[in-house]
């Protein structure tokens, strides 16, 4: 199994040594690493260059420099990646010693069991760690009150689960994320990566912390210091921004039906179609209908708002 780990960097040099080094003790050190650095003023490119001279197995996107952003950058590297597995890599983050080599292995059993035309993803959960990577958070998941048994379209047009830099998917998902998205439409790459899979394949979930999650002041979009009732308590006191929050859920299912368009799974065809036909039922029936097509969000507390604000 070919495997690639996608690295997009910016201005990264504080963390990437961390990450480096967690690369080098991986238990199966048999995959390539790719890295497209998207015009960083800091050092960088040269921590990348000596790396890479002392590893045969990186090369570097023909893409670099090029201010794509986050979800560009990987959207970029994905199109480019030539594997029978692929995965993402952050560069604050690092990897437990067992990461690539369990998520291969589970990639595997679902290939056996799916085939290789499938369109599969498997993730895992990680550690949450402050800025110095100390461990703050044993569960990423418990955290974010997220169900490991979300698997399927439904509760993922909602609200998604599937961080990129936990997963790892097949050459038939990477065609369709190369093929289909569109950086400049999308909320963020993994939710779309995750709805693909939903909708064209299967997805898998590991249960086994495989990355330390590293929080900072300068994360995209991470983990909020307070616990999840405090943030639920603190969501249903902003109205406003929770209903923004629920009709994302329905821009970017939009967003999602049109980029695959015509392409689009009967089933998955069927479900966003319902989902999107909620949204201008009155309450009572729209409460009923989310609840039947299994739209739901994945906490108690998410699933309260959803209700009140939806």
């Amino acid at each position: 199994m070919k495997t690639q780990i996608l690295l997009t960097t910016y201005n990264g040099e504080k963390y990437l040594p961390d990450l480096l080094e967690s690369m080098d003790q991986q238990t199966d050190p048999d995959f390539f690493l790719l890295i497209q650095d998207d015009g960083s003023t800091d050092g960088t490119m040269k921590m990348l260059r000596d790396y890479a001279g002392r590893n045969p197995r990186v090369s570097f996107g023909r893409e670099a420099g090029q201010h794509l952003g986050p979800a560009g950058n990987f959207l970029s590297l994905i199109r480019q990646a030539d594997a029978d597995a692929v995965m993402l890599c952050d560069q604050d983050d690092s990897m437990h010693p067992d990461k690539v080599r369990l998520l291969k292995e589970a990639l595997a059993e679902e290939t056996a069991r799916w085939g290789a035309e499938t369109p599969l993803l498997v993730h895992s959960d990680c550690f949450i760690t402050n800025e110095a990577g100390e461990i703050t958070g044993d569960s990423f998941f418990a955290h974010q009150g997220w169900d490991p048994d979300a698997v399927t379209l439904p509760p993922l047009l909602v609200q998604n689960n599937v961080t990129g830099c936990t997963l790892i998917m097949n050459r038939a998902l990477t065609a369709l994320i190369a093929e289909y998205g569109k950086a400049r439409d999308l909320f963020m790459h993994d939710w779309f990566i995750a709805l693909t899979a939903a909708a064209f394949g299967r997805i898998r979930f590991v249960p086994r912390q495989l990355t330390y999650y590293r929080q900072h002041g300068d994360n995209s979009i991470g983990a909020s210091a307070k616990g999840l009732i405090a943030r639920g308590l603190e969501a249903l006191s902003r109205r406003d921004e929770a209903r923004r929050r629920i009709q994302l859920t329905y821009t970017h299912t939009q967003v999602f039906r049109r980029m695959y368009g015509s392409r689009l799974p009967g089933e998955a065809e069927k479900i966003t179609s319902a989902y999107l036909a909620t949204r201008s039922m009155g309450k009572l029936r729209r409460i009923w209908h989310v609840r039947r097509l299994g739209c739901t969000m994945q906490s108690p507390v998410t699933r309260l708002g959803q209700m009140l604000f939806g």
